[in-house]
């Protein structure tokens, strides 16, 4: 007769997001949901002491500092948050689980003063994970079981930065009026960034010799008193041929977010990242002999989140909620729409408030998938009875 061995066991996290999205500052954010299930599937009885699951966010930084024999290393390692479930409780006796499929429901808010997942950063890395450990009694070997979380951080769909353009504008040197103006201050990942500049020259006889611009990346890091930026150029643009005719020279340009190689922008007081675009614009003298430089940069905000992912502003929702059924205001709110105005219906600020608050459980308990149990293998004793 041949003896089959049981299947080993399954030792699973299942999560409803790996990733999660805190919205707004790190002041004014309300958090989000962590909401999962671990999952144990034994086909025999088996004994154990323990299980339990960790959920633990964690900076580590390090970098070299100085030069010659006045170079030093500077490291540092910080348990950000923690959290722990107990779901068999240890005993004097190990308990003896009988064949079936187990399943642990977890839920946790995490508070949107946490700083965001960064793990690609030259210094130093943001991250989370989630850790389970069934243990075994002696000379049996525990089941373990890892998940990695990613927090990420984007603008309140109220937020004024999505309507604001950027422009920097000045006169150089009292020989050229410029003007440089981006359409948005906020891109995502694979963005085109629409990019205008306008000269007025005030001496005669320039010209442009070419225009650089860079898509410029900077990340700080902080260990105690100690400060480390290192920074690096994303994306490059060369315009040889700049028009340099009539009064006012123009020129439109694209430059493009990277979809990788690239973090989005984090204010977290362990580690800063900010993006700016850098312009270099060589001037020539007619017989170009003679060249100067202009310099100027424009701050941009990187978000992982776009229009589909963010959350509907307010006054669209609360038409939607409340729009009455009268002609009138529906009139108005065609108005609304057309005029792109939001004067004539205004909000007060407790409703935005009360929009950023977070969800209750109940109140979204009907959006949640089925239970992740429903896509498990059968039970032992079911298996049994069907052969």
């Amino acid at each position: 007769m041949v003896h089959l061995s049981a299947p080993s066991p399954l030792f699973q996290i299942r999560l409803e997001q790996d990733t999660l999205t805190m919205r707004g500052l790190q002041s004014e954010s309300v958090g989000c949901v962590l909401r999962g299930q671990l999952v144990l599937v034994i086909t025999e009885p088996t004994k154990f002491k323990e299980i339990k699951l960790t959920f633990q966010g964690k900076s580590k930084l390090a970098w070299t500092d100085g030069v010659g024999s006045s170079q030093y290393y500077l490291n540092e390692e910080r348990v950000l948050f923690q959290h722990d479930w107990v779901f068999l409780p240890a005993k004097k006796q190990h308990t003896v689980l009988a064949p079936d499929n187990y399943h642990w429901d977890f839920e946790l808010i995490l508070p949107g003063t946490l700083p965001e997942t960064i793990d690609k950063c030259e210094l130093g890395k943001l991250s989370y994970k989630l850790k389970a450990v069934a243990e075994r009694p002696a000379f049996a070997l525990n089941l373990h079981s890892e998940r990695k979380v990613t927090l990420q951080r984007s603008l309140l769909p109220s937020s004024f930065e999505y309507a604001l353009n950027s422009v920097v504008a000045n006169t150089w040197t009292n020989k050229v009026d410029y003007e440089i103006s981006v359409d948005s201050k906020v891109f995502v990942f694979g963005d085109k960034v629409p990019i205008t500049v306008n000269l007025k020259p005030i001496h005669e006889g320039l010209k442009v010799h070419y225009l650089l611009c860079t898509l410029k990346e900077y990340a700080t890091c902080a260990v105690g008193t100690s400060k480390k930026t290192v920074s690096k150029i994303l994306r490059v643009h060369r315009e040889n041929n700049f028009p340099c005719e009539g009064d006012t020279w123009s020129h439109s340009f694209e430059m493009f977010v990277p979809t990788s190689a690239c973090l989005c922008d984090s204010q977290n007081e362990i580690i800063k990242i900010k993006h700016k675009l850098k312009f270099f614009i060589m001037f020539a003298n007619q017989g170009g002999t003679n060249f100067s430089e202009l310099i100027a940069d424009i701050p941009i905000i990187i978000s992982p989140n776009n229009d589909s992912m963010a959350l509907p502003a307010y006054h669209e929702h609360y038409a939607d909620m409340i729009l009455p059924e009268d002609d009138s205001s529906i009139s108005c709110s065609s108005s609304i729409s057309s005029t792109s105005s939001f004067d004539e219906c205004l909000i007060d600020d407790y409703n935005i408030e009360e929009l950023n608050k977070l969800p209750s459980y109940r109140s979204i308990s009907s959006l949640i998938p089925a239970p992740l149990a429903d896509s498990l293998p059968p039970t032992y004793d079911a298996f049994i009875c069907g052969h």
